[in-house]
């Protein structure tokens, strides 16, 4: 019986079926392709594609590959602790208008400076993440094609997620920080990029609860719970929640939304719709460590001091906190703020005879936003 056995598995392993399956267009590129059989032909234990030839077998791989059902067998746990270990996503989240491209250079900055303790490596900072913008907006078709999907998935499937994890940060023994921070919302009605869900016209006449309320509305950019609940199995997510005034957020983009009142209802929607999700998701819940932290950018702006040393401390102060919670040891950075700018504009001016109707927009939310948060005096904002 032993025998008999043994010669079976010679004949499965040097089985024409096999051969065709290593040579299978399972995915377009051949590394990617020998990546996705040797999971398959070691995590899967019976193969229900055998028997089949050509077409009709790279069809039913392409299947298995694809079901959900799968995917625990064919992804062993230890890989995504280890995974997590060494692949964080820092996302900088906010609504438009927030001083994204402000706030992001400078969190750039101190990422880069770096390093493990133990091993000396600098963690490798990738604010780009072209990848991870694939996972959660759905952009590049031709990625995701060459995946082996014929449609873009959900942002929860689990091979798409494992998909993006294993090109965002690969196992090759460094640190990688994915910086990422679109806005909510992010983009235009007609934007020419690939959202999965993009901005609506009937936002417009909503109200901000109606907003905050629509199935479209909590998907764009994408939805925030179902990026956490599929990737925090794999990846270290860490979310810098930044707040400007609203008076300051609305002016940035008065010509939005056909006006500025119009806008300040949508963004107000928008705020419900964060304020939601970053309540009912304090804690990582996999480590219990905070899921999210405060950034009040009125706090470091020189035009609220006299001094400039107090400035530099309060900014100061930010970095340190923000290295803190983010897990880093390099605190200090002496050239972070180097690319930072302030409006010199007055909001009160540029909103106008809209100022009074956007001021009631944001006594509105008084207690909703900014988020409370337990800490330093630097990140207790207000509205």
């Amino acid at each position: 019986m032993a025998v008999a056995l043994v010669i079976g598995c010679l004949l499965l392993l040097t089985s024409p079926l096999l051969e065709t399956m290593v040579k299978s267009d399972v995915v377009q590129h051949q590394d990617e392709d020998d990546h996705d059989v040797g999971h398959y032909r070691r995590h899967l234990r019976n193969d229900p594609c055998l028997g089949r030839k050509g077409r009709e077998y790279r069809t039913c791989v392409r299947m298995i590959m694809n079901d959900p059902k799968t995917v625990v067998e064919r992804i062993p746990v230890s890989n995504a602790a280890r995974r997590r270990e060494n692949c964080q996503i820092v996302y900088i989240l906010g609504v438009e208008g927030a001083t994204h491209h402000g706030i992001t250079p400078i969190i750039e900055a101190i990422a880069k400076q770096q390093y493990d303790p133990e091993s000396g490596r600098a963690y490798q900072v990738d604010s780009e993440a072209i990848y991870m913008k694939v996972g959660l907006f759905g952009w590049n078709k031709k990625i995701i094609t060459n995946w082996g999907f014929s449609i873009t998935p959900d942002i929860d499937d689990p091979i798409f997620v494992q998909r993006v994890v294993e090109r965002s940060c690969p196992n090759d023994g460094n640190k990688h920080i994915l910086i990422e921070s679109t806005s909510f919302p992010s983009g235009q009605v007609d934007d020419p990029r690939l959202y999965r869900v993009h901005r609506q016209n009937e936002w417009m006449s909503m109200s901000p609860e109606d907003i905050a309320n629509n199935d479209k509305a909590q998907q764009q950019p994408f939805s925030l719970t179902a990026f956490v609940d599929a990737y925090s199995p794999y990846v270290d997510i860490k979310f810098v929640v930044i707040h400007r005034p609203f008076i300051e957020t609305i002016a940035s983009h008065i010509k939005w939304d056909g006006g500025a009142v119009t806008h300040s209802n949508i963004i107000h929607g928008f705020l419900l719709i964060l304020s939601r999700f970053l309540n009912a998701h304090r804690v990582d819940l996999v480590t219990g460590a905070p899921l999210w932290t405060l950034l009040c950018l009125e706090n470091i702006m020189a035009k609220n001091y006299e001094h400039d040393s107090d400035v530099e401390i309060a900014r100061r102060n930010m970095l340190f906190h923000l290295a803190d919670f983010l897990g880093w040891p390099v605190k200090e950075c002496n050239h972070c703020f180097d690319k930072w700018r302030e409006s010199r504009k007055d909001p009160h001016v540029k909103l106008g005879d809209d100022l009074e109707n956007v001021l009631q927009h944001a006594n509105q939310l008084i207690g909703v936003w900014p988020p409370r948060e337990v800490g330093p005096m630097e990140q207790q904002c207000k509205i």
